[in-house]
This record gives structure tokens, C-alpha cells and sequence, in this order.
């Protein structure tokens, strides 16, 4: 990846997090000298504070220059990220403590001068409902922690999402057709094949007719599949396996861009770059068709290219990596019955109960996990395998996709 980018970016993120880092232990020092604790309670988060300051722009920097994450740096990324990630909702409290704060300040201030020539009785706030308070705030400020700290060991937490979707047009010899997706493998973010050979047990288990990656199979380097290469070898379906290219895929040198289409392709799996594949069953025809990344800056995507030899009305499927290409090229514009997408993680970080899932991702995308539809197209963002950033998922586990395809019921009349 371009080198001034990716410092740009870890001076900036390094900015960030040291203001995170003064609010948080600002009100944490506040809170030590309240209490008359030994002053070493506020001064050393400071000094670790000044260390992280330093060793969580190295750590985001190297990322981009090893093939793997190896033990050592995994602690490295593991504690900054343990030591900041927390520390975002603490900031968020903090900081509405303080507008709440200054907001009755405001209020008592303008009542005192409205009523200036009426006699007050001075408000004195009660020591003890503070002190309470006060603890209490702080003592739930481990839970954060906590929840960081159990997200280490959900990146492994491998979950199948199934959906049963009817496409209008769609041959009856197709019925029922299941197609298995992957994707967001980002190999570099793994510490051992492990990970991707338990997801290839279960993609045998689950014996799919056809088996779909939308991109990212990589961080930065294409020698970083060589940790998985030996399963990615191995996965089969009965029709074919069949990918697509995602934008960390393009985050190379050309000459290293084309050593990992090689590589892709000489794994056993079809790469769809702006082009499309017939897919046949019993005479009936369907069309699987992928488009390069588009999004984040890039626009390696030809759709028209990609649809040339597609016959008219015939049902197809379409591999794009970033679903922000839904909305700019395909719905309601192109003919594709259904888009399969990755990019986003699911946010990696949300939280999902009761049926409800909420992530930070849907900050950033309109359509960030799971099956969205307008009319008779369809478009399903599968929630990735790896991760990007913080080796972490919390509340959003990593995803194996289940889709069976149905043609509309026979009408009757």
C-alpha cells in the first residue's frame, strides 16, 4: 500500500487516540485527587498512556508490511488494542457528564439572574450522592475491558447465516440450487491456518453445488495466502468454486496485484474480473458474473463489460465486492437478480439481541449485513470471515453464507 497514505493515516489515528487518552485519564485524575488516593494511581495510565502513544503507531504501520500476525505482534495489536477501544464509550460518558454538568451550571447561573432581587438559599450539592456516583461510574468502566478482552476469542466464533431467496426467472432445474459464500478472508490478520481449515470442514460439511468468495483474500500482500493455501486448495463444490476481487486486494504493486490473481487462479478457483460464466444444469442456463472493486477510491469495476454474451432475461447472480456498487450500478439499473457482497465485517463490533443487530457499520453503509431486496433484486452482504483493523469481533461473529435459491411456485389457475 502506498507508504504517505499509511503514514498520513497513523499520525492522524495516533492524534485520535491521544485525545481519547487526555479526556479519559483527565477525569480519571480528577477522580484519584477526589479521593485523596496515592497520586501513582493517576501518574502511571500516563506513562502507559506516553508508551502506546509510540508503540500503536509502529504496530499499525508493520501491519502493512508483514504476511502474517505472528505471537509477537499480536500482543503488540492485542494490548493497544485493549488499552484504547475501551476507552471510546468511557470518553463518551465522560464527556456528556460534563455537558450535563455545565449545562445545570448554565441553568442555575440564568435562575439567579433572573431572580437576583429574590433572596436564594445557596444550593450545596450532596458530597455523598457524588461520591456514590462517581464510583459507580468508574466501576462499570471495567466492563468495556471486558468485553474488548472477550473479543480476542470470538474471531474464531465461526457462524452459518442461511436465507431462502426466489428468483423471478429462475429454471426450474435450478431449484434449490445452494450456494455457499465466503468472504473477507484476509489472510495476513490470521495467526495460523487453523481458522480457515476449520472453515473449510464446514463448507465440505455443508457440500455445496456452487462456492462464492467476494474478495479481500489478502491484507496487503499476496504472500500472505501462502498460510492458507494449502485448504484454499482444497475447497470444491459440485459446480465450481468462483470469486471475486476486493479492494485490499488491489493494495499492492501491479506486478504483485497480478502475482495474486496467479495465485487465485491457480488454487482451483474461477476469478471473475468485469467477466461472467454460464452456469448449466440439466440444459438450463444461469449466469454468475463478477465485477472488480468498486469503492473506498477505486473504480475497477465494467459492469457492461462484465454482462457482454449474458443472454437477454436470463437469471443472474453477481459478485461485487463493496455493496455501495448496489446502489451506484445495479439496483434498479442493471439486470442482476442478485448481488452477493462482503467489505464491510458487519462493523466486526456490535451488538445483537433479541433478533435485533446493531452495528457501528451502519454508521457508514445503507446496506452492511444480511439480505436486502428492492422489487425482484436482491442483495446480500455476507458478514466476512477475517477481520481489518483490531483482531477483534464483538457481538458480530465472523460468517459462512447459506443461500438456496427457489423458483417462483407454478401458478394455477
Amino acid at each position: 500500500m502506498d507508504a504517505k497514505r499509511w503514514l498520513w493515516f497513523v499520525l492522524t489515528s495516533a492524534i485520535v487516540l491521544f485525545a481519547l487518552d487526555v479526556i479519559v485519564l483527565l477525569a480519571w485524575q480528577r477522580f484519584v485527587r477526589r479521593r485523596g488516593w496515592n497520586r501513582w494511581l493517576a501518574r502511571v495510565p500516563w506513562i502507559v498512556a506516553l508508551i502506546f502513544l509510540v508503540v500503536s503507531p509502529y504496530v499499525s504501520y508493520q501491519r502493512t508490511s508483514i504476511n502474517r500476525l505472528e505471537e509477537g505482534m499480536f500482543l503488540l495489536f492485542a494490548a493497544s488494542t485493549l488499552w484504547y477501544l475501551p476507552k471510546i464509550p468511557i470518553a463518551i460518558g465522560v464527556i456528556v457528564a460534563s455537558a450535563v454538568k455545565m449545562l445545570r451550571r448554565l441553568v442555575h447561573v440564568i435562575r439567579r439572574w433572573f431572580t437576583q432581587r429574590r433572596p436564594q438559599q445557596a444550593h450545596t450539592p450532596d458530597p455523598l450522592r457524588r461520591h456514590a456516583l462517581e464510583t459507580i461510574a468508574w466501576s462499570s468502566a471495567v466492563v468495556p475491558f471486558g468485553i474488548v478482552g472477550k473479543g480476542f476469542f470470538d474471531t474464531d466464533d465461526l457462524t452459518i447465516y442461511e436465507e431462502e431467496i426466489t428468483l423471478r426467472g429462475l429454471p426450474r432445474a435450478f431449484d434449490g440450487i445452494r450456494i455457499v459464500q465466503l468472504s473477507d478472508i484476509h489472510a495476513g490478520s490470521w495467526r495460523s491456518p487453523e481458522p480457515f481449515r476449520r472453515t473449510r470442514a464446514i463448507v465440505e460439511q455443508l457440500k455445496p453445488d456452487v462456492l462464492v468468495i467476494t474478495g479481500d483474500f489478502v491484507n496487503f500482500d499476496p504472500k500472505e495466502l501462502e498460510l492458507i493455501r494449502a485448504d484454499l486448495v482444497r475447497l470444491r463444490a459440485d459446480i465450481g468454486v468462483f470469486a471475486s476481487l476486493g479492494n485490499h486486494d488491489h493494495y499492492c504493486s501491479p506486478a504483485n496485484h497480478s502475482l495474486l490473481r496467479s495465485m487465485i487462479s491457480n488454487s482451483g478457483i474461477t476469478l471473475l474480473v468485469n467477466s461472467n460464466v454460464p452456469l448449466r444444469v440439466s440444459g438450463e442456463t444461469i449466469y454468475l458474473i463478477g465485477t472488480d472493486n468498486t469503492g473506498l477510491g477505486q473504480n475497477f469495476a465494467d459492469l457492461p463489460a462484465a454482462l457482454v454474451g449474458v443472454e437477454p432475461g436470463a437469471t443472474t447472480i453477481l459478485l461485487a465486492h463493496d455493496p455501495t456498487f448496489w446502489d451506484k450500478q445495479v439496483r434498479g439499473r442493471a439486470p442482476i437478480d442478485l448481488m452477493l457482497s462482503g467489505h464491510t465485517h458487519g462493523g466486526q463490533v456490535g451488538i445483537h439481541f433479541l433478533g435485533v443487530e446493531l452495528s457501528v457499520a451502519q454508521v457508514v453503509y445503507k446496506q452492511w449485513a444480511g439480505l436486502y431486496r428492492d422489487g425482484e433484486q436482491y442483495l446480500y452482504v455476507n458478514r466476512g470471515l477475517g477481520t481489518v483493523g483490531p483482531p477483534i469481533r464483538i457481538g458480530i461473529p465472523p460468517e459462512i453464507t447459506v443461500l438456496t435459491l427457489r423458483s417462483p411456485k407454478p401458478q394455477y389457475g
